[in-house]
């Protein structure tokens, strides 16, 4: 009777932690498959109601989730808006006149601090921005075959000018990097020969771009969980990363919000799937 009851006590318990582990499972099972949820990116917003958002992908809806007083100011215009998941911070250039400054907007838990970290030496234009590899990386526009890269380091950066492989001429209003580096990059117009929309690496910055297509230009990039989205207008849209085929998903609902740039949310599911692997330890002991 006594084994009977320690193998029913063993079961039970057995019973509880597949019970515990599929509750787990199920609660986070929206972060590891998210097809089925709306797709989030955020956006910057450098004129008339300033600030940066994050835009639902399938209705159109916009939340402000960080305000930008810097760009409030008389002449101070802002683009090339990127999100570093490590630092939970945006980054993106200040342009006052022809001088670009290089901007942190941390968010804290009532809000969002913004910050300047300095000037950047050079005067072109920057119109795109990207975060990979503890860097923000942006295509200086007007200054051929190269990238900038800036090292956020406390309240202040290093930053150095990279040469590239990219096509003479080419200017970029955004560009969108995967995990792994590979960019996404959308031309600002010009001839068939700097137009279009391409693929390059930042970890292969020689190695010429590769075009994938001619039409898909003018659009502001970002990855979401499901893929990448492009923003023109008020139009959003997916964009397939082999053709660059386009499909409208949606139209921004908030009138008086356009999008200077957008930045991706990197995909969740990570600290989930990794909290669920330590409470299956912790029970094995």
């Amino acid at each position: 009777m006594q084994t009977n009851r320690r193998t029913a006590s063993g079961a039970l318990r057995a019973l509880l932690t597949l019970s515990a582990t599929t509750a787990i499972l199920a609660a986070t099972s929206h972060f590891a498959t998210p097809t089925a949820h709306a797709d989030f990116v955020y956006g910057l917003n450098a004129s008339g109601s300033k600030g940066i958002y994050r835009i639902n992908t399938a209705t159109g809806g916009v939340t402000l989730v960080a305000s930008t007083p810097s760009l409030t100011a008389s002449g101070a215009g802002g683009n090339g808006l990127a999100f570093d998941a490590g630092s939970n911070a945006f980054y993106y250039i200040r342009r006052v006149g022809a001088t670009n400054y290089f901007m942190k907007n941390q968010l804290t838990g009532s809000g969002s601090i913004e910050t300047t970290l300095g000037a950047l030496t050079g005067n072109q234009q920057i119109l795109s921005g990207t975060f990979y590899n503890g860097s923000y990386w942006a295509i200086p526009n007007g200054a051929s075959n190269t990238i900038l890269r800036c090292i956020p380091i406390g309240s202040t950066f290093t930053h150095a000018t990279l040469p590239t492989a990219f096509p003479f001429g080419a200017s970029f209003g955004d560009i969108a990097s995967t995990a792994s580096g590979i960019t996404y990059a959308s031309s600002t117009g010009g001839s068939p020969l700097t137009s279009g929309f391409r693929r390059f690496d930042l970890n292969a910055l020689g190695t010429a771009p590769t075009q994938l297509s001619i039409g898909t230009a003018g659009y502001q990039l970002a990855f979401g969980n499901t893929g990448l989205f492009g923003v023109q207008g008020t139009n959003i849209a997916t964009i397939n990363t082999t053709t660059g085929a386009l499909l409208f998903t949606a139209a921004v609902t908030t009138p008086g919000v356009a999008f200077n740039d957008l930045a991706s949310i990197p995909a969740p599911g990570v600290l989930p799937a990794l909290a669920v692997a330590a409470l299956l330890g912790r029970r094995r002991r």
